[in-house]
């Protein structure tokens, strides 16, 4: 069993940090301080396809996303944004 491994921020300025954990083929965001109207997107880096989009407009601790259906070493951009702030990072399905 894989140890769950956080993605790398590449870019952030806003007070509410979020943590991203990867896990094989599912992904775990956790927010610090749940803010409304956050905006997740998944893209295959690789190809630029969107592989998952959503829109969150209640107050969340955590969200899960399993990747289960995409390949497997499949490199991903990962972007959440509120309308304060963003921030992305890089991770690998495994």
């Amino acid at each position: 069993m894989k140890v769950r491994q956080p993605i790398e921020h590449r870019s952030t300025n806003h007070l509410d940090p979020v943590r991203v954990y990867v896990s094989n083929s599912l992904l775990e965001i956790e927010f610090e301080h749940p803010t409304k109207n956050v905006t997740i997107t998944i893209i295959n880096s690789k190809t630029g396809k969107t592989i998952y989009h959503e829109r969150i407009i209640s107050l969340e601790k955590f969200r899960q996303i399993a990747l289960f259906e995409e390949d497997k070493n499949t490199e991903c951009t990962l972007e959440i944004s509120s309308s304060s702030w963003f921030t992305t990072g890089v991770f690998t399905i495994d």
